[in-house]
Order: C-alpha cells, then structure tokens, then sequence
C-alpha cells in the first residue's frame, strides 16, 4: 500500500493555527502522511488543496456557527472560529465530488452534518434533557468515559466488528438530526448522536468521539484511522 496523503484542517485563533500531534501520530501510525491544510477563502485553491490529499480529516475545534444549520445563538454557545465553517464546508463539497475519503472528528462530524444539510444541539446539556450524560470528560484524552451503540450494517459496524465500544467524550454540542443523506451509525446510551456515515460514498464517516487521542491504548480507534488510511490509499 502506498502512503497516501492525508490533510488535516486545524484549529484557527488570533494566535494561528495550530493542531494537537495525536492527529498527526495516529495517521502516520497507520502509514498515512499527514499534512497540514492551511484555510484559504478563494475556491479555487481550495479545489486545489482537495486536489492534492487523498483523503480529508476534519479535526476537533470550537464551535459550529448556528447561522449554517438555520437557528440563532443559543445563551450556552461557546467560542466559535471565524471562517472556519465555510472553508470546511467547501472542502467537504470538493471531496465529495472528487470521491475522496472523509474523516469528521468531534467538530468534523458535526460540520460534516452541517454541510449536508443535519441540524444541531448548540449545548446538549441545556437542549436535550435532564438524561443527558457527561460528555465533556475531566479525564485524559485515551480514557474511555462511556458506552456507545453501533448500529448493525453500518460501514462502521463493518469496520469496528461490534456493536458496543466504549469512547471518549469532550463535546457539549451534537448533531440533533442527521442529513437526509447521512446515517446514524452510533449513538450514547442517552440518545445522543455517536457518529454519521453516508451510504452514497466509499467513506464517508463522521464520529462524535476522538479516536487520535486514544489511538495508542484503544483497538478500536486504531481500526477507525486503518480503515480510514485503507480507504484514502484506494481513492
């Protein structure tokens, strides 16, 4: 298997860019080569930068402006990263049409979503009811906080061979509803969304969790970046 390309969008602030290493170990550790997408407003480098990669992992960040899923700020929203949503949503729109292989993780799930045309929970907590589990976990990034359920013929399914894992958590907004043209593959025991995938495409997966930051200690985030690595390696 050749090392195929992988780009990785990055958190953006005053102070840069910037993006944790677990991304770029966990990639690498499947032989993927990561590199990092710098965001860009002109479409037609943005084609370009889609051009170059061969598979596209949307990272973790801040939060997803409610103006694209339709709704106005909620009190409980946090930060949000100025320009990021639409550059996202134009690498989604260029990937998809190129039959590249996607990776939404944590935020990239949700902007996945989002460009597809799901809604959100701008705060879980304050929107989806007193049942609501803790998802933004004080503990460090490789424990496995709670249980999710993985739904059977699901690419994820497929991949993780189970219908039961434990993951992380470190999110307080969620998909409410999937894309007409998504999946759910997985959900929390609360009912939470757990990942997304499109049946239309080779892999198009989003998940809720951060498999880069247990991908050292956890099997089954090491069999989400192989899959993931596999796919964008045959694109």
């Amino acid at each position: 298997m050749t090392s195929p390309i992988i780009g990785v969008t990055t958190f953006i602030s005053s102070d840069g860019l910037r993006l944790p290493e677990t991304y770029s170990t966990a990639i690498a550790g499947e032989g993927g080569a990561p590199v990092i997408l710098a965001k860009v407003e002109n479409e037609s480098l943005i084609k370009r930068q889609i051009e170059s990669i061969d598979g596209l992992l949307l990272s973790g960040g801040d939060d997803i402006e409610p103006a694209f899923f339709g709704e106005s700020p909620h009190q409980k929203m946090g930060a949000i990263e100025p320009g990021r949503d639409l550059y996202e949503m134009k690498l989604i729109e260029y990937a998809l049409e190129a039959g590249k292989p996607i990776l939404g993780i944590c935020r990239g799930a949700q902007i996945l979503n989002v460009q597809q045309g799901g809604t959100m929970y701008q705060d879980i907590y304050s929107q989806h009811g007193d049942s609501t589990i803790k998802h933004n976990q004080d503990a460090v990034k490789d424990y496995l906080s709670h249980n999710i359920s993985v739904a059977e013929g699901t690419k994820l399914h497929a991949i993780l061979g189970e219908t039961k894992i434990r993951t992380n958590s470190f999110h307080h907004q969620a998909n409410k509803s999937a894309a007409d043209s998504l999946t759910v593959s997985a959900m929390a025991e609360d009912g939470i969304i757990e990942a997304v995938e499109s049946s239309e495409h080779k892999f198009v997966l989003g998940v809720q969790w951060h498999p880069e930051g247990s991908y050292l200690k956890d099997e089954s985030s090491k069999k989400i970046f192989r899959a993931f690595i596999k796919a964008a390696a045959e694109s």
